[in-house]
């Protein structure tokens, strides 16, 4: 084993988590809420001798903890032990997703028109569904493929509708423009244009498209999806002019609130530096990181060689989170103003590096404990809220400022799995699941009451569906 020595420095102004840190080397291990022990690596313990004192193996260590060298563990080192509460790795992958009333449910649900046309390989929908000359009531009843919208495309994928999930995608391919800029949505009559100066959709699409792709194995999309992809991110980090090089170092900016779909001009995080232009928001550089890491993946299983330029742009800009958005007082990813400084707002934005693998196993560990666990910030009755329970102008029915969004709520879903904590997952993932399993169709809307499950605003809202992506990352059986 590799060791090196720890050294302390505390200061006048040591705070209370960084006292709690150090307290963890006093005692080789801490009990959490979770029913996970936390074991503090001493001096000659390796990994076998942890799994044995554990009743564990090393391998479910290595594979829980996420640990890519089996021989560099160091003293102080922190190893998440599964507790009683919690099945073992080996245990959980063993598990046969097999939800049927969920997948019937939002099969049925997808019966419903929301796809309204379709040209040769590309599927446009509205995202509430609308029949035959019905008439459209609502801006929501057009036709517009968007961003986080498209994240129904995974239940689409999911339920086998191969084509139907594809096309969505394909459609943003088309309507690209020259410059590798996707537009903010695209409908039937979108073509491709030359210059990217209007808002731009969710840097998401590859991570979508390699989601699809390990449902439906469509090589042609696969490739289709990475050409896109590389020409998207190469507008994102040489010519989208959204890079502050100042105060945030090279990290990204949003050119308004509309862009990152928390599209409530009075919600604190952006009205904090007198809009969303003002700051490099942490949602939309963990977008990026793993959007990057997908174009990574998707290069590599077509043996493309750009897949290390994905590799060094997800690793760079995860290195700039950790250094200048992360909080070790706390435990918390915060955006940086381009005027300088973190913008300490907590809503569901700095839980995104979860979903991007940005944070340490140990950061992971003290900001799930911490802000989801029952006295957290984002505990509530209901999912996952939208913004901390003590921020200014929080309610769990009030939008963006508190109400549980499935879109969002899945790619936390999706990073809480990834770092192991599968019992919260599914105690965030299990009361949607239930609310729309057992009462039909009306049970789909765009966004509830985070603490009630009250349902709010669009009845039928396409990106409900995603509660299927949710339930099987998060493993729920029905």
């Amino acid at each position: 084993m590799k060791t090196t020595k720890a050294h302390v420095r505390i200061s006048l102004r040591t705070s209370a988590m960084v006292l709690i840190v150090a307290n963890l080397f006093l005692a080789p291990q801490q009990a959490f809420a979770t029913g996970e022990v936390v074991h503090v690596v001493q001096p000659g313990d390796n990994l076998s001798t942890i799994a044995a004192r554990y009743g564990t193996t090393a391998t479910i260590l290595i594979e829980y903890n996420k640990i890519s060298d089996a021989n560099l563990i160091w003293i102080g080192q922190l190893i998440n032990i599964p507790g009683n509460n919690l099945s073992t790795l080996t245990e959980a992958k063993s598990v046969v997703i097999s939800a049927t009333s969920i997948r019937k449910a939002v099969g049925t649900f997808l019966e419903k028109p929301f796809i309204q046309k379709i040209i040769g390989d590309r599927v446009y929908y509205s995202f509430t569904p609308l029949a035959d000359g019905e008439p459209r009531k609502y801006w929501f009843q057009s036709i517009r493929n968007h961003g986080h919208e498209n994240l129904a495309s995974l239940a689409y994928a999911s339920l086998g509708k191969c084509s139907e999930a594809e096309g969505m995608l394909r459609s943003f391919y088309y309507a690209q423009n020259s410059d590798g800029g996707f537009p903010y949505l695209v409908t039937a009559d979108t073509g491709p244009g030359t210059i990217t100066n209007t808002n731009i959709t969710l840097p998401v699409l590859a991570w979508e498209a390699l989601q699809i792709y390990r449902s439906c194995g469509d090589t042609n999309f696969l490739r289709d999806s990475l050409e896109a992809g590389a020409r998207n991110d190469d507008w994102w980090w040489l010519r989208s002019n959204r890079r502050d090089h100042n105060q945030c170092q090279g990290m990204f900016f949003w050119k308004n609130h509309w862009e990152s779909v928390r599209d409530d001009a009075k919600l604190i995080t952006w009205t904090s530096t007198n809009g969303a232009e003002n700051q490099c928001p942490v949602d939309l550089n963990a977008y990026l990181v793993a959007n990057d890491r997908a174009l990574y993946e998707i290069a590599k299983e077509l043996g493309d060689n750009r897949a290390e330029i994905f590799n060094v742009r997800a690793s760079h800009l995860s290195n700039l989170m950790n250094s200048l958005m992360w909080n070790a007082e706390d435990s918390f990813y915060y955006g940086i103003s381009r005027r300088g400084g973190q913008v300490r707002v907590r809503d569901i934005g700095g839980l995104m590096p979860l979903f991007a693998g940005v944070p340490s196993v140990n950061q992971a560990q003290r900001m799930v404990i911490r802000h989801l666990g029952p006295e957290g910030d984002f505990h509530s009755g209901f999912g996952l809220p939208s913004l901390g329970k003590r921020e200014q102008g929080y309610g769990s029915a009030r939008r963006w400022q508190g109400g549980m969004w499935p879109s969002l709520t899945t790619l936390v879903i999706k990073g809480l799995v990834d770092y192991s904590f599968i019992n919260e997952a599914q105690r965030i993932t299990r009361p949607l699941v239930d609310k729309l399993s057992n009462a039909g169709s009306e049970n789909f809307w765009e966004f509830y009451d985070s603490e009630t499950g009250a349902p709010s605003h669009a009845q039928n809202y396409i990106w409900a569906a995603t509660v299927l992506t949710m339930a099987e990352f998060a493993r729920i059986q029905n």
